[in-house]
């Protein structure tokens, strides 16, 4: 199946390159269901924090996008309370391979407050990342 070749050439690259900013790969055998754990940048509300998502790519993959979800609650715009993350490279209709940070869609009462009251984002984003995620 050509989604499992793919799947798995982009496991060796991910395994290759070896971030210090995350790791992912393979929920037990299942090539399809992946998990990957972020650390919180420096500098940042989420600085210290380990969050968790849950990947699962279809079987139509890379003609269709994966379905991407926070398992860690976070506070950012691009994520509701879910863990649904909000790109429009994640949206069927526009997964392509040259989407851009500009594409990204908002939770705009988060965006709201990110641009009109700074401090109170980054508050909430710190109370949400050491209450979920183990921050500072």
């Amino acid at each position: 199946m050509y989604s499992a070749k793919v799947i798995s050439l982009q496991l060796k690259e991910v395994e290759r390159k070896n971030s210090p900013c995350f790791s992912t790969g393979p929920v037990g055998e299942d090539l399809y269901h992946w998990e990957a754990i972020i650390t919180g940048p420096k500098g940042s509300p989420y600085e210290n924090a380990v969050f968790k998502l849950d990947i699962h790519f279809p079987l139509d993959y890379p003609f269709a996008p994966p379905r991407v979800m926070f398992k860690t609650k976070v506070y950012h715009p691009n994520v509701n309370t879910y863990g649904n993350i909000f790109l429009k490279m994640l949206n069927p209709a526009h997964f392509r391979t040259n989407n851009s940070i500009n594409d990204t869609l908002f939770v705009e009462e988060i965006a709201r407050i990110y641009v009109e009251d700074r401090a109170a984002f980054e508050t909430t984003a710190l109370a949400w990342t050491v209450e979920h995620a183990g921050g500072p």
